[in-house]
């Protein structure tokens, strides 16, 4: 069942490592009303000058395949997502 359109989706960022095969480690968990909808990882390595910020990594259901923006803080990328996962 879908939740009423004034309800707004509940995201928790949860810190982690990631294995990235970079310097490229520090990590958060995207859970969405208590499912596991994604990987942030944060771009913080010479090699991403132009990037710098935090990366989908990994997007899971309704955020699988989108490509998503770089964003400059933790909490742009989770009102991203809300409009994302409203869809």
């Amino acid at each position: 069942m879908k939740p009423p359109d004034n309800v707004e989706t509940l995201v928790v960022l949860q810190p982690i490592g990631v294995d990235t095969d970079s310097d490229d480690r520090d990590g958060l968990l995207v859970m969405a009303n208590g499912l596991l909808v994604g990987v942030l990882v944060r771009l913080d390595t010479p090699g991403h000058e132009q990037l710098r910020g935090w990366f989908l990594e990994a997007g899971f259901g309704r955020l699988a395949g989108p490509r998503a923006p770089t964003f400059d803080t933790p909490e742009a990328a989770a009102r991203w997502l809300r409009q994302r996962l409203k869809r």
